[in-house]
């Protein structure tokens, strides 16, 4: 798991996975919509390819890849717990400010 949080500390990779997100592109592609030089992106492509985060299909002279969720799992379900941490917590603000909110029996402002 702390080889996926390495690879998605990399700003150049989430850009990546961001346009993947879309769904599958080319190395072109990305590397205009990064605004990252081809073989900038084709390095940064290999290192999320041999991690399972994405995949790689083939066509004619193409590298087209696609986000794989698997590779991104093991992650999530640990932020997971984090999420509902906050939420709780928003959610208890909330009623916290909502109780303040409310006028208080017998008083003038």
């Amino acid at each position: 798991m702390s080889d996926t949080f390495q690879l998605l500390a990399e700003p150049s990779r989430r850009r990546l996975l961001d346009a993947l997100r879309h769904g599958e592109r080319s190395v072109n592609e990305l590397a205009q919509l990064s605004q990252m030089s081809q073989p900038a992106v084709s390095k940064q492509l290999r290192l999320l390819l041999n991690s399972g985060v994405v995949s790689l299909r083939k066509s004619g002279r193409q590298h087209i890849y696609s986000i794989q969720g698997h590779g991104l799992r093991e992650a999530a379900v640990w932020l997971s717990y984090y999420e509902r941490f906050w939420e709780e917590g928003l959610n208890r603000m909330d009623e916290a400010l909502s109780e303040e909110r409310r006028p208080r029996g017998g008083r003038k402002p």
